[in-house]
């Protein structure tokens, strides 16, 4: 985790204190991440998560996926998606479905992974416009 906060407080908070990076299950040591270093330097990170919805029910949310602004497009945000979506498909016991809510600017890299969209955008405050995806298996 000490590895990761800092890449993901760069890469999706504007930088600031590290615990904006922390998300819900990170201080108990709940999720599963993956990350790809390069030199020893963490440069992409991706968490899933088992959550709970409002009425109990249970899936994975995929979250905190973060590449070095000057390694992006080199596809190594999506080898590491890739990876950690076929780790999750192996496991028996993974918990479905797969989603996220992503950046508007990142729905086509979520769309090439085999996310499709659900619903309107929304707005996290003080982060920006999301839209919810699913994933639906394959590369498209």
């Amino acid at each position: 985790m000490d590895e990761i906060l800092p890449l993901r407080s760069a890469v999706l908070r504007g930088g600031g204190p590290l615990e904006r990076a922390l998300l819900p299950g990170d201080a108990e040591g709940l999720g599963v991440h993956w990350g790809t270093w390069l030199g020893g330097l963490l440069v992409a990170c991706v968490s899933l998560y088992e959550v709970a919805s409002g009425d109990g029910v249970k899936s994975t949310q995929l979250r905190g996926m973060a590449t070095a602004p000057e390694l992006r497009n080199q596809g190594l945000g999506g080898a590491l998606l890739s990876v950690a979506i076929e780790d999750w498909e192996a496991r028996d016991d993974a918990v479905r479905p797969l989603w996220c809510n992503a950046r508007i600017r990142a729905v086509p890299f979520y769309e090439r992974h085999g996310f499709v969209g659900e619903g309107e955008p929304f707005v996290f405050p003080g982060v920006g416009e999301h839209l919810r995806m699913t994933y639906v298996g394959g590369s498209l």
